[in-house]
């Protein structure tokens, strides 16, 4: 098979499906890492980072070569914009155009299915991501959750309560959801004590009493990696150099914030990465 992880942003991919794609290696599979907003600030750099960490995971990589949000549109330069703009702001012409070249990309290609981001984080770059997907069908998609801001305990629900899913998660309280913001490393600087974070982290709390209305027939696939897989995995991500520094410093930052995750929501201290299917 022909596999396809969809990234919204250099890193992303191998982030949040790197021990997927290791999986999908091992069982024959090709499997195509294809950034979408890749250019702007930084992007050149960014751009040999990825190079050097598909050739370390054994994926091949594609650039689509659009702006990331903040270059194309002053409007997410404030943080807060950037991750709770609301997606009504996005023009319908820029999201089909999204589509139109993934589409384009998946028939030249011959791929078999696509992975899409679930949007878990609500960055308006993963969340447009997550809309083109929602339109193909001319492709079997799934939908990953986004590393690492799924490791924030209550992202999950606050994003399926959004997408309306009828999935039957764990439920956690504004508590919960607090404390974790000083418990993750990202958070320290995704977000950091101060005005950003006194603005936004009330609008992600509300976001949990949201009620979902269900209607989104949906279903998970669980992954559980290997130490094996970890190691490659974060040999990978260390040539992220730009952004490693902000998300995993280290390897055991890395795999501590990922189990403790795992123990709040599920009770097992396991690194798993999840994919859902939408009916």
């Amino acid at each position: 098979m022909k596999i396809c992880i969809v990234s919204p942003h250099i890193d992303d991919a191998i982030l949040s499906c790197g021990a997927q794609i290791q999986r999908r290696l091992a069982a024959g599979d090709e499997v195509f890492i294809l950034d979408i907003f890749c250019d702007g600030t930084n992007g050149d750099n960014r751009q040999i980072e990825e190079a050097e960490a598909a050739r370390r995971i054994g994926a091949k990589h594609f650039f689509l070569h659009e702006l990331d949000a903040p270059d194309r549109d002053p409007r997410y330069i404030p943080q807060k914009e950037l991750f709770l703009g609301d997606l009504k702001h996005v023009p319908e012409s820029f999201i089909a155009h999204i589509q139109k070249r993934l589409e384009d990309f998946f028939a030249a290609h011959a791929v078999d299915l696509a992975y899409f981001p679930l949007g878990a984080g609500t960055h308006i770059d993963h969340r447009i991501t997550h809309a083109a997907g929602r339109r193909i069908k001319t492709t079997p998609i799934r939908y990953y959750e986004d590393r690492p801001y799924i490791i924030w305990t209550g992202i999950l629900q606050s994003r399926m309560n959004d997408l309306g899913s009828d999935a039957d998660l764990p439920e956690v309280t504004k508590a919960q959801m607090t404390a974790s913001v000083d418990n993750r490393y990202y958070l320290t600087h995704f977000m950091p004590k101060g005005q950003h974070r006194d603005e936004s982290l009330p609008l992600y709390l509300a976001a949990l009493d949201k009620q979902s209305n269900r209607s989104l027939k949906s279903t998970s696939e669980t992954l559980v990696a290997t130490e094996p897989e970890l190691k490659i995995l974060y040999y990978a991500l260390a040539a992220y150099t730009s952004q490693m520094k902000l998300i995993y410093p280290d390897y055991d930052t890395f795999i501590k914030d990922s189990l403790a995750y795992e123990k709040e929501a599920n009770g097992r201290e396991i690194y798993a990465e999840r994919s859902w299917a939408f009916a």
